[in-house]
């Protein structure tokens, strides 16, 4: 029984250390330098869409604002 609970506190301290060391490791190599730009980083748009980047517009295309087409994305109207 002691044997065990000995091995169990070495066990639980070298895990431990392991840990700190990974979480110290992590601070030199800067991950935990920037916490908020990883949140904005998906609102990004760092591609030209393909349209755009052919014709110079900075014009969105007509199809992409025209919501006239209601009945295409109203679940309802396909009853």
């Amino acid at each position: 029984m002691t044997s065990s609970l000995i091995a169990l506190i070495l066990l639980s301290f070298c895990l431990g250390c392991g840990c700190w060391l990974f979480f110290l490791w992590g601070v030199h190599r800067g991950e935990f330098n920037d916490m908020e730009r990883p949140k904005h980083r998906m609102l990004d748009d760092e591609t030209p869409l393909p349209d755009r980047e052919r014709t110079g517009s900075k014009e969105p295309p007509p199809s992409a604002g025209n919501h006239d087409d209601v009945s295409a994305h109203d679940p309802q109207s396909r009853q």
